[in-house]
């Protein structure tokens, strides 16, 4: 199927590119016209992964860098300044979750997950806000939080506190940096087909059926998916949503209210 070319001439960021939602968000806006730098503290992966694209890859550039780190940050948004001259996009993918109990998680642990998840994604907006979008009046921010943005999750107490810190942090920029004609907004994917949730349902089979069928859909989405809703809030499609927060899940986030979903045709 041929597709728009939405993103002609657009220079778009994509953080935690070397794989999963943020691999997919990169082809999918490549194939879409952008150019596109992929950001990932995994050097090789990223490679592998520009490497995989064949042709489209030829239109993306790598760069290595720690999001948890603020100096990288500044360092990497010169350095794509330098390539691109000006940045359109930024989509803050970039995440990391340890499941550990709140009872055992030490302040290494607690710091790190919200220095990646929270910190990263205020650094890096903040650095390529104040290099390119402020200054050009214009630009598109999405920040990837997660069901654990809107809901509690077990055994994941740092990263449920990073990633509702995400959703408000949104808020917060959409409001401040609107006057710039800067959007922000926020996109939540629910359970999703990802090499770690494959590398889950090979150990626990029954783990993986029971937790699609607490999906009213039955089913997890896939990485496209996800990275489709991710691009549509970026594109001049979405131009006059700011500050919103839109969950990919299946509806789970629906079905809050402690019953399971009907399966009466099952």
């Amino acid at each position: 199927m041929s597709r728009l070319r939405r993103f002609e001439g657009k220079n778009i960021v994509v953080t935690g590119a070397a794989r999963g939602i943020g691999r997919e968000i990169a082809r999918l806006a490549l194939e879409d016209g952008g150019q596109v730098v992929m950001v990932d503290k995994n050097d090789e992966g990223l490679r592998s992964t520009r490497e995989s694209f064949g042709e489209l890859g030829k239109l993306a550039s790598t760069l290595e860098c720690d999001v948890a780190q603020p100096a990288q940050i500044a360092d990497s948004t010169d350095e794509i300044m330098r390539r691109l001259g000006r940045i359109d996009i930024l989509v803050n993918n970039a995440a990391i979750n340890s499941y550990v109990r709140p009872e055992e998680i030490t302040p290494e642990v607690w710091h790190r997950e919200l220095d990646v998840c929270l910190g990263g994604t205020f650094f890096f907006s903040q650095a390529v806000g104040n290099a390119s979008m402020i200054p050009n009046r214009r630009g598109s921010i999405v920040n990837v939080g997660s069901g654990a943005s809107l809901a509690g999750l077990p055994r994941c107490a740092s990263y449920v506190a990073a990633k509702h810190g995400v959703v408000g942090l949104t808020r917060a920029l959409a409001v401040d940096w609107g006057q710039f004609n800067i959007r922000v907004n926020c996109v939540c994917p629910g359970f999703t087909y990802t090499e770690l949730s494959k590398a889950m349902a090979e150990k626990d089979p029954e783990m993986m059926r029971q937790r699609e069928l607490r999906i009213p859909l039955s089913k997890g989405a896939q990485p496209t998916e996800v990275a489709e809703a991710i691009l549509f809030l970026a594109s001049d499609a979405a131009a006059s949503i700011n500050g919103e927060t839109l969950s990919v899940d299946g509806g789970t986030l629906a079905m809050s209210s402690g019953f399971s979903p009907p399966r009466d045709q099952i």
